[in-house]
C-alpha cells in the first residue's frame, strides 16, 4: 500500500481493553499512518473519563451519546439534561451519538426510540451531525432517520451492515456510511455485495476498536492501525487505488463533521 493517512472514525477508547493504553495506541497508530481518530463515548455516565482521556490529544476528537443497549440505566430527561450539559462544557465535542436502535438485545425498544429522537433534537439544537447503531431495526429507524434528516446537518450510519434496501433508502436521505472490519469476514457476502452502491463521497472508514477485528486478525483484539487492512480490502472490493480512497474518505470525515483542515 502506497502511503496514505487515514482517520478512524470510530474508536471505543474507554472500552476497559484499550484504557489503559492510550499514549501506546495513539504512536502505533500515528507510526501506521493513522493521523486522527474519533473516540466514541456510548455512555453519558462516562463522558468525563472519555473526555480526560483524550482532551491533550489534537489528533482524537471525541463524540457524546448513550447507546441504545444502555437505555435501560437511566432517565429519559436525563439524557436530554447530560447532552446538552456536557455540550455546553465542552469545544471538543464533534458529534451526537452513539445513539440508535437495536433491537437484537432486550434493552427496552420504546425507550430506544424515545432516546434516539431527543439524541435527534439536542444535535437539531446545537447544529451537530449524529452517528447512529443500527442493529436489527430497518423498519423503524429508517422514518426516524427521515424525520430528523433536515433537522440536523449530517447523519452518519456508523459500522453499516444494512439491507441493500437499507442502503438503497438511506443513500436518498443522502446519509454517510463508515465501513468496519465486519465485511472482511468470510460469511460476509451479502454486505460485500451492498458496499458497492454506497456512494465514495458517503465512505468513511472504523475499526470499531476493540471490536470487530479485520481478517486475518479475527479473534485478536482490535486497534485502530488495523485500519490500513479494512481501506486496503475495500479498495480491492470496488478496484479503486488506496491513495484515491483515503483521500475521498478523508474529505468526506471533515464534511460530515464541518471540521476545517
Amino acid at each position: 500500500m502506497n502511503s496514505t493517512k487515514l482517520i478512524d472514525s470510530h474508536v471505543n477508547f474507554g472500552h476497559e481493553l484499550l484504557v489503559n493504553s492510550i499514549d501506546k495506541i495513539v504512536k502505533e497508530s500515528l507510526d501506521n499512518d493513522i493521523h486522527r481518530m474519533l473516540c466514541i463515548n456510548s455512555n453519558l455516565y462516562d463522558f468525563n473519563k472519555d473526555l480526560t482521556l483524550v482532551n491533550n490529544y489534537s489528533c482524537i476528537d471525541i463524540s457524546l451519546g448513550h447507546h441504545p443497549n444502555l437505555v435501560d440505566i437511566i432517565d429519559l430527561i436525563e439524557i436530554e439534561h447530560l447532552l446538552e450539559l456536557h455540550l455546553n462544557q465542552s469545544k471538543k465535542i464533534i458529534a451526537i451519538g452513539e445513539t440508535g436502535l437495536d433491537f437484537y438485545y432486550e434493552a427496552n425498544r420504546t425507550k430506544q426510540i424515545d432516546s434516539l429522537k431527543i439524541h435527534f433534537e439536542v444535535a437539531s439544537k446545537f447544529k451537530l451531525p449524529v452517528i447512529i447503531h443500527m442493529r436489527d431495526s430497518e423498519e423503524q429507524i429508517t422514518p426516524l432517520i427521515k424525520q430528523y434528516r433536515d433537522k440536523v446537518p449530517n447523519i452518519l450510519i456508523h459500522c453499516f451492515t444494512g439491507t441493500g434496501e437499507f442502503a438503497k433508502k438511506c443513500i436518498d436521505l443522502d446519509c454517510y456510511f463508515s465501513i468496519s472490519g465486519i465485511f472482511t469476514f468470510k460469511k460476509a457476502d451479502n454486505l460485500r455485495k451492498t458496499l458497492k452502491i454506497l456512494p465514495k463521497n458517503r465512505i468513511i472508514f472504523e475499526t470499531d476498536s476493540p471490536y470487530l477485528t479485520p481478517d486475518p486478525h479475527r479473534g485478536k483484539v482490535n486497534y485502530p492501525k488495523y485500519l490500513k487492512i479494512i481501506l486496503s480490502k475495500y479498495c480491492d472490493l470496488v478496484s479503486m487505488e488506496t491513495k484515491e480512497m483515503s483521500d475521498i474518505s478523508n474529505s468526506n470525515y471533515f464534511n460530515l463533521f464541518s471540521i476545517n483542515n
